[in-house]
């Protein structure tokens, strides 16, 4: 893989600007203390970005059920209309 290629996490580049030597001993592949805590933050943005998809969704289906309700008073208000002229 080539050196522009590689993908560059949040993370990485957390190290690097908190401390460029830990960085260098990473992609070195010294192990980091930091283990849980790092583990900790990939639980914390999985669970907030499955939080996010449902929000997402909740809004994807609160906008075609408003789109429902405005066709049908739309609807209801031209059926209505055409009653009242007979």
């Amino acid at each position: 893989m080539r050196h522009h290629d590689r993908f560059i996490s949040a993370s990485e580049i957390g190290t690097w600007c908190y401390c460029k030597r830990a960085w260098h001993l990473q992609q070195l592949g010294y192990p980091s203390t930091l283990t849980q805590e790092r583990m900790a933050g990939t639980r914390y943005h999985q669970t907030h970005f499955q939080n996010l998809r449902g929000a997402r969704r909740q809004r994807a289906v609160a906008r075609v059920v408003m789109l429902i309700c405005l066709a049908l008073i739309v609807w209801l208000g031209i059926a209505g209309s055409r009653s009242a002229q007979w």
